[in-house]
């Protein structure tokens, strides 16, 4: 692997102890918020939702822990993997980040694969055609490495 690849399969190195995130006020009860600091310094915002409450729920076979997370445009791959294993340790039931970007965006593909996502599929919803990554626990992708194994009778 070069030195400019990602391994989708691993979970980036943790982030120092400078790193923090905070919940910022509420101005949408449906979305949550946090402001990333590094070394006490503004490294983004993080928007958070569940996917049912969003037009990408008709898009995939939704869970109804599934989270969307969108990073604003200052908000580097280290404020989206924070932001993101904060969410899966507050919610050990959810099985899925979803991270959705335009079609073809290849920079912000390749931000949220530096922030340990992985692509999966290109969807439409109605105006607009993305392409969907994913960040998921251990627990689920243990699980799928055993389709194969399920029984068909």
């Amino acid at each position: 692997m070069s030195s400019n690849e990602v391994d989708l399969l691993k979970w980036p190195d943790p982030l120092p102890g400078s790193w923090t995130a905070v919940v910022s006020p509420a101005a949408d009860a449906e979305v949550t918020r946090y402001a990333v600091f590094d070394d006490g310094r503004p490294a983004g915002t993080v928007a958070v939702e569940f996917v049912v409450a969003t037009p990408l729920a008709a898009s995939y076979p939704v869970s109804a822990r599934d989270r969307l997370v969108t990073p604003d445009a200052g908000a580097g791959a280290e404020a989206l993997q924070l932001v993101s294993e904060r969410i899966l340790q507050m919610d050990p039931a959810c099985r899925r980040l979803v991270r959705a970007v335009d079609e073809g965006d290849i920079a912000a593909i390749a931000l949220g694969e530096a922030a340990g996502y992985r692509y999966v599929v290109d969807v439409d919803i109605p105006g607009r055609s993305l392409a969907l990554l994913a960040a998921e626990p251990g627990w689920v992708m243990e699980a799928s490495r055993y389709l194969d194994d399920v029984p068909t009778k």
